[in-house]
């Protein structure tokens, strides 16, 4: 049975994908997307991974610089406008599917070098598993980066305790250290964090 918090996600996502990329959070989320790929330090044989793509402007920013790019995304109206926009960029080595977090990743084992993840990990209902199948994706020395919001600051402990109220679709926000012992947990290293924002979004990166 489908988790209720991943049914109302599809339907916000679905909603949102009309103006995603054009509404007024759309530059803000280039520029967190950007530093996570920049801290992957992506190179010609990487293949990468963007789990939550949106309209996969990430997937498109890293094309030019990697072997392939792959974006997932719950909800089909962000993917059907990911590989539209792709289409009209010209941008050939990239791919979008839908997929669900909540069940096995639709990938063979060790298939990307790269993985990221921006402003999405809060809708993710069971989030051990979807880092136990982050580790699993990723082939041995790959990069991960996850950056959202950061529990710990209090504008956001109360934020996160108010969309767990009213947001159906929000399943929480985490502190970089409970993210941190999570990757440590599935046996990711070299595991790091910086804050941005008054301390209020966090970037968490890990090798395998």
């Amino acid at each position: 049975m489908e988790d209720a918090r991943t049914a109302a996600a599809r339907t916000h996502f679905d909603r949102w994908s009309e103006t995603y990329e054009s509404d007024s959070a759309a530059r803000w989320l280039r520029e967190v997307q950007r530093s996570a790929l920049a801290a992957l330090a992506l190179g010609r044989d990487d293949v990468l991974l963007d789990l939550g793509c949106g309209t996969g402007a990430a997937v498109r920013d890293a094309a030019p610089k990697v072997r392939r790019a792959v974006g997932l995304d719950l909800s089909p109206g962000m993917v059907d406008r990911a590989r539209a926009r792709a289409r009209a960029a010209g941008v050939e080595n990239v791919e979008f599917a839908v997929g669900d977090v909540n069940g096995p990743l639709p990938f063979e084992a060790g298939t990307f070098t790269a993985l990221v993840c921006t402003t999405a990990f809060h809708h993710f209902p069971r989030p051990q598993h979807t880092i136990a199948e982050m580790s699993r994706v990723l082939g041995p020395g790959g990069r991960l980066v996850i950056a959202d919001a950061n529990r710990r600051h209090p504008a956001v402990f109360v934020l996160d305790l108010l969309l767990r109220a009213f947001q159906r679709s929000h399943a929480g926000f985490q502190s970089p250290s409970e993210l941190m012992r999570e990757l440590q947990g599935v046996g990711f290293a070299r595991v790091s964090y910086c804050t941005v924002r008054g301390r209020s979004y966090a970037f968490v990166r890990a090798e395998r």
